[in-house]
């Protein structure tokens, strides 16, 4: 069976669209269409169905597994195409700072194979060692923006003055979120709602040799 890519480029052949202007048509650069066409990395559920709305192809549904033990998978033409790892496109390198906060200093290559079913999951190189042993210099992070987070597990937290950070999440409710820090020097932080413009569920942490590109 083939990949959605494969087919989009096998309409874009038959139908002589250039990836220049497939690039105009999505608002996108040409060398982000090459990354999807090529496999090389894998943009949102929302972006693939679009392109293929596009070249007149059936969309994309994503089926969560209703097992812990089961794959999940994608959808396509009503045949079933076992997904149980997709790519988390590296979306920049992250500064660690005190106290588990950190800057996403520039743009990263790359990405990391994951267990997850959410099509929106990202991840971020990290560069300090202000977290270790728990998130070392050199190794990834990975979040899922549409899991629910839960508690005792990493967060990425972003508020709304722009501070991001990564911390163990104890509670929350619809006031306020009660976070831990990750290195055992600094304590515990409680933040109004109002102040968390997101809160990512982190999947997990892998080292470099997990990093492709």
């Amino acid at each position: 069976m083939k990949t959605w890519y494969e087919q989009a480029k096998a309409r874009m052949r038959e139908r002589q669209i250039s990836q220049e202007q497939m690039a105009e048509r999505m608002g996108v650069t040409q060398g982000a269409i090459g990354h999807w066409l090529n496999g090389r990395r894998e943009p949102k559920l929302e972006v693939i169905n679009r392109m293929l709305e596009m070249l007149d192809l059936p969309p994309l549904v994503v089926s969560a597994p209703s097992t812990a033990a089961e794959e999940s998978t994608l959808v396509h033409e009503g045949k079933l195409e076992p997904k149980a790892f997709r790519r988390a496109p590296m979306k920049g390198i992250a500064q660690l700072g005190p106290d588990g906060y950190w800057d996403v200093l520039e743009y990263a290559d790359g990405w990391i194979d994951i267990p997850s079913c959410d099509p929106d999951a990202y991840s971020l190189r990290v560069r300090g060692e202000s977290m270790s042993p728990a998130i070392r210099d050199g190794w990834a992070v990975w979040c899922e923006p549409n899991r629910e987070p839960v508690p005792g597990e990493y967060v990425m937290v972003r508020r709304t003055d722009g501070q991001q950070m990564v911390k163990e999440l104890l509670y929350a409710n619809n006031e306020c979120v009660s976070l831990m820090s990750v290195n055992a020097n600094y304590g515990r932080l409680t933040i109004p709602r109002s102040e968390i413009e997101h809160m990512h569920a982190v999947g997990g942490i892998v080292p470099p040799s997990k990093i492709r590109y």
